[in-house]
C-alpha cells in the first residue's frame, strides 16, 4: 500500500512541478515579447513642473532623438504630471499616431492634457515627424514643447531636436 501512496504523490509532484515550469515558461515567453515590442520605440520621458508666477514647463529643456537609432520601433513620449494641477503637452509641428482598432492609424496634432498625478505613454507619429519639420543646413529638424495652459512665453518653451 505505501508504495501506491508514495507513486501517487511523486506523480502528483510530478504533475505541479510541470505545471509550474510550464506556467513559468509562458511568463517568461509572455515577458520577452513584451519587452521586445515596447523595447523597439524611442522612449522619451518628460515632466511637468510649476514655476514662479503661476507658470508651468516640461523638462528636459531640450531633447535629442537620433532619427538612426530611436526611430526604428516607433516614437513614444511619456508625459509625467507630479503636480496638483493639470498640464498640457503641446508641441506644434509634431502629430499623435492613434491605432483604434483594426482601421489604419490616424495622426493629430501633438496636443495632450495629462492631469495631476498622472502619467501617459503617446505613440508620436514618425512619418509626419519627417515630412512636417523644416530642416537646417546639418539636416536637423527643431520644434518646441510647451504648456499653453501655463504660460506659452519662449522663456518656458523646451525644444526637440530630430538629428540625422
Amino acid at each position: 500500500m505505501r508504495s501506491g501512496r508514495n507513486t501517487k504523490t511523486n506523480i502528483t509532484n510530478v504533475h505541479r512541478r510541470s505545471s509550474v515550469l510550464l506556467v513559468g515558461l509562458l511568463t517568461l515567453i509572455a515577458g520577452n515579447d513584451l519587452l521586445s515590442s515596447s523595447g523597439l520605440a524611442g522612449e522619451f520621458l518628460f515632466v511637468a513642473h510649476d514655476v514662479e508666477g503661476d507658470a508651468a514647463a516640461w523638462s528636459p529643456r531640450e531633447v535629442v532623438i537620433h532619427k538612426s537609432t530611436d526611430l526604428d520601433g516607433g516614437l513614444i513620449f511619456v508625459l509625467e504630471n507630479p503636480t496638483p494641477r493639470t498640464h498640457v503637452f503641446e508641441a506644434p509641428g509634431l502629430f499623435e499616431q492613434i491605432v483604434e482598432g483594426p482601421e489604419a492609424p490616424i495622426a493629430k496634432p501633438l496636443r495632450v492634457y495629462v492631469a495631476p498625478g498622472e502619467t501617459v505613454h503617446i505613440r508620436v507619429s514618425t512619418e509626419h515627424l519627417n515630412s512636417e519639420l523644416e530642416t537646417d543646413v546639418s539636416g536637423a529638424q527643431t520644434c518646441q514643447f510647451f504648456c499653453p495652459l501655463h504660460g506659452d512665453e519662449d522663456a518656458l518653451r523646451s525644444k526637440i531636436r530630430v538629428v540625422p
